[in-house]
């Protein structure tokens, strides 16, 4: 006997419920974990850069363009800078505070990560999971709760509005939205990369636009898009990130370093000589994809050709990466190919593997769930800290929480260094302005002063 129609539709409705269950209960899993993390690992006391960026906001008088035009290194601080300064001075600059409003940002993002899928694939299946599961992965520690930054904290939540603005129908509204938050991310750590590609996006959309009036809009947009990237570098400063004397290595160097970062991306560790080898191998296959899905993409957006909004997102996310890859590169490659698997570039490599995640979701759909599959399979090597990162993130927390319990115990801070280690780099040209800062926060009670 033939089951009636009316059960396919009822039992269609059904797995949908329980695939939709499963991934909000995994979802609710994760964000616990994350704030479970953050809140064993964080401690009240600025560390490493913090001291430095905190400039904008505390240790000096900026006012609100200042702060959100403040170079740290090669970006700005832009939105995260603002932020910072809106809710800080809340918080008595409590260190733990914004760990975990860089785990919230964290987890908005996520969201926006899966309503991205929604929009661009009609429905969430089951390996969706994999989306939160990179997003809210512990294995970003160093940019939640080591050394937070709610610049660089914002960098996920940006590129997934950007993407999701770059999909909304609304094209009255949302080509003016889309300028407006370019200009934000390009003022916002190493957002500033998208604006490189709005203003080839935007002319991509008006060489498609048929309406004289939308191609004028097209144009003033775009050129907005310039002005915003060219305002940027007023009064920009080349600072190297690396601490090298020169940046400069031999040219396979650069690919060396690019093809263990994205290795990284799938825990894959670079431990010389064999593993190495297969980090760069695989770091090396997963780098030709990302670049046949770029260039198959902006010949579609800058051909004029109809670009499809899964192509569309694509584009973005793989140009993105290889960009930031390239510029990581030439900033980074000089110290070695282990720094590649630094956790603070965790934020942006999880993009890569969501972009491959997406295209292979993009195939016909009688060949999606195996290549989906496969990614979110190799995927989950990256999704747990490695023996050698827990390490170094819990002896970075016994630093820090050593050296506040010293310095509050009433020890300088030579000798509180001396116990405990350096909460700032050793020799550094700043590193004098430390005592004189320690002393400006004792006297108002903020950072680890606030709750005594």
């Amino acid at each position: 006997m033939q089951p009636s129609s009316s059960a396919t539709p009822r039992d269609a409705g059904a797995r949908s419920r329980i695939r939709l269950a499963a991934i909000a209960l995994v979802f609710a899993a994760l964000t616990y974990r994350l704030f479970h993390l953050t809140g064993l690992y964080s401690v009240n006391i600025f560390f490493w850069d913090q001291w430095d960026f905190n400039n904008a906001t505390l240790f000096q008088h900026h006012s609100l363009w200042e702060i959100f035009r403040w170079q740290h290194g090669p970006h700005r601080q832009g939105l995260g800078g603002l932020l910072s300064a809106w809710i800080d001075p809340l918080t008595s600059w409590n260190s733990r505070t914004e760990s975990f409003i860089a785990a919230g940002l964290l987890v908005t993002a996520a969201l926006l990560a899966l309503w991205l899928k929604y929009r661009l694939f009609g429905r969430l299946v089951w390996t969706d999971v994999l989306i939160p599961a990179l997003m809210l992965s512990p294995t970003q520690w160093e940019s939640v709760w080591t050394t937070a930054n709610l610049t660089l904290a914002m960098f996920p939540l940006l590129i997934m509005a950007y993407c999701l603005l770059w999909v909304w129908n609304n094209r009255r509204l949302k080509y003016g939205l889309i300028v407006l938050l370019n200009f934000g991310a390009i003022y916002t750590g190493f957002a500033f990369f998208l604006g490189l590609l709005t203003p080839a996006l935007l002319l991509g959309a008006w060489r498609q636009e048929r309406s004289r009036g939308r191609q004028i809009y097209l144009l003033i947009c775009l050129a907005l898009s310039v002005i915003s990237v060219g305002s940027f570098f007023a009064g920009w400063r080349n600072e190297s990130a690396s601490g090298c004397p020169s940046d400069l290595v031999p040219a396979g160097t650069y690919l060396q370093f690019a093809s263990v970062l994205f290795a990284s991306a799938f825990g894959i560790p670079y431990i010389p000589p064999y593993i190495g080898l297969l980090a760069i191998a695989a770091g090396g296959v997963v780098l030709i994809f990302l670049t046949a899905i770029a260039v198959a993409g902006w010949r579609r957006v800058l051909g004029g050709a109809e670009t499809t909004a899964s192509s569309l997102v694509l584009s973005i996310l793989s140009l993105y990466i290889l960009i930031f890859a390239a510029a990581s590169a030439a900033g980074r490659a000089c110290i070695g190919p282990e720094a590649a698997q630094s956790s603070r570039y965790g934020l942006y490599l999880n993009m890569s593997v969501i972009c491959l995640y997406f295209a292979a979701l993009n195939r016909r759909p009688w060949r999606r769930i195996e290549p989906a599959f496969l990614v979110a399979v190799l995927a989950l090597p990256a999704l747990v800290l490695l023996p050698f990162e827990e390490g170094t993130m819990i002896d970075f927390y016994n630093t820090k929480a050593a050296w506040r319990a010293c310095y509050l115990s009433g020890k300088n801070f030579d000798e509180c260094t001396g116990e405990a280690g350096d909460i700032y780099p050793s020799g550094a040209a700043k590193s004098d302005q430390l005592p004189e800062k320690l002393d400006l926060l004792k006297r108002t009670h903020r950072n680890l002063f606030a709750d005594r």
